[in-house]
């Protein structure tokens, strides 16, 4: 995925808010499971983002184009940990983050596991 800085996601600084980075990880996690034809599988889950821990690196400023990438970082079926990148035009990394989600079904509010077809599609992130 690729996302354009716009006015309105800089602090006073002329830069990415701090707070903005995790909407830009969350657009780029809803991207990828609509990429790859897997938001059916979502149908009735909520992916709770449990636990996330943010590297910043350098600065993204207005007119940056933001590259995404995203891996597994730790399997499972009841709670995964993702580590998602988001790269600066000039190659150097912006922001990276390890965020912990967990399953929960929506109609029961307790945790579940990933179907099967969601788990082997993560599992080809694997690092």
């Amino acid at each position: 995925m690729k996302l354009t800085v716009r006015n309105y996601h800089l602090d006073g600084y002329g830069h990415v808010n701090n707070a903005r980075y995790l909407e830009f990880f969350e657009e780029a996690r809803w991207a990828f499971f609509e990429e790859r034809g897997l938001l059916h599988e979502l149908a009735g889950l909520i992916l709770i983002v449990a636990r996330i821990d943010i590297r910043y690196s350098r600065p993204a400023v207005e007119g940056d184009v933001l590259q995404f990438s995203c891996r597994l970082k730790t399997p499972g079926t009841r709670r995964i940990v993702l580590t998602q990148t988001i790269t600066l035009p000039n190659g150097k990394t912006a922001a990276e983050a390890d965020i912990t989600l967990m399953p929960v079904s929506a109609k029961t509010q307790r945790t579940v596991s990933l179907p099967v077809t969601l788990a082997h599609a993560l599992e080809d992130l694997s690092e």
